[in-house]
């Protein structure tokens, strides 16, 4: 007796035919929810990669661009370092989870003669400097542009993550709005200055901070892959007559390891790296620290400042104002 559905309904080709409709499916409903729905993941702070590109892109030459993650972001005062410097400064300073790779290409285009780059990175970009964290993809959300700071072949999978993003954020926002029995509450404000400083909580009480991640303090190396990208980076300002300085991210006592910190200082300066000042001269009171062991507060915010403008002019008076 004959089956009702033929073979060739059943062979390989329907298979694939209609895995091909499933994932043409899955593709619209991800673009759709990327092109309609809540951002992947709805942040001011996240959002203030725009405003920054637009910065670096505008100020004159010669200028001064920060290159690093949130330490720069919470921990310098960039109106002062202006002022020392008789340069405009764009901190482009947002978040360590996009990695040495990715903050370098982010700015080597728009180097010009007699910029000054100041680099002051977090434990995981001298272990991972290429990274691709899902954080990468909510900057991508809010500054599509940013695609081109990846290689072609990582692409398809920060496109892929985006989607997924955006779909866990659609139903976190229709179960908060069910929840809360109207529009979901509004997310924490996070103000930055032109310059790319985060400023409101410079006027907000100091937050409890968690205990130390071992996995993020307690060893600090330099992996083989991070010298190509910091060579790249020098080797391309200097084309562009751009200056490369390395400095060290601010850190609470707490979570400081001494000698790891004195191998990677060492290190760099072997590899021939221009190094502003000593790991330990940028480790602060724990007290003097806001939500994170590397987010300065007001004070230590200050204290870090006029010690990088000291040591920056000391060891390159011709940057500095006369």
């Amino acid at each position: 007796m004959r089956s009702s559905t033929s073979a060739s309904d059943q062979g390989p080709g329907r298979f694939l035919l209609r895995f091909a409709l499933f994932g043409v499916l899955v593709g619209m409903v991800l673009l759709a929810c990327v092109q309609w729905g809540p951002p992947a993941a709805p942040s001011e702070y996240v959002r203030a990669t725009v405003a920054k590109h637009d910065r670096l892109r505008a100020i004159p030459s010669p200028k001064v661009v920060l290159v690093g993650g949130s330490n720069l972001a919470y921990g310098i005062d960039s109106e002062r370092l202006e002022r020392a410097l008789c340069k405009p400064v764009a901190n482009m300073g947002l978040t360590a989870v996009l990695g040495f790779r990715f903050i370098v290409n982010e700015v080597v285009d728009e180097l010009h003669e007699g910029d000054v780059v100041i680099v002051a990175l977090e434990h995981s970009n001298y272990r991972r400097p290429e990274k691709m964290d899902d954080a990468l993809a909510t900057v991508l959300d809010y500054r599509p542009a940013s695609f081109a700071y990846l290689p072609w072949w990582q692409r398809p999978r920060m496109a892929a993550s985006l989607g997924v993003l955006h779909l866990q954020s659609l139903r976190d926002h229709v179960v908060t709005t069910i929840q809360q029995g109207g529009r979901p509450p509004g997310y924490r404000k996070r103000v930055f200055n032109v310059q790319g400083d985060l400023v409101n909580q410079l006027q907000e009480p100091k937050e409890r901070i968690a205990e130390p991640d071992p996995a993020e303090f307690d060893t600090l190396y330099v992996d083989k892959t991070f010298w190509p990208v910091a060579d790249e980076l020098v080797a391309k300002a200097a084309a562009r007559g751009a200056h490369v300085l390395f400095t060290w991210t601010s850190q609470a006592a707490r979570v400081h390891h001494q000698e790891e910190s004195r191998r990677v200082d060492e290190a760099l300066r072997a590899h021939g790296l221009a190094v502003l000042g000593q790991p330990t001269d940028y480790v602060y009171p724990d007290s003097l620290f806001f939500d994170s062991w590397y987010h300065l507060h007001t004070e230590g915010r200050e204290l870090r400042t006029e010690l990088l403008i000291e040591q920056l002019c000391a060891a390159r008076p011709d940057l500095c104002c006369r």
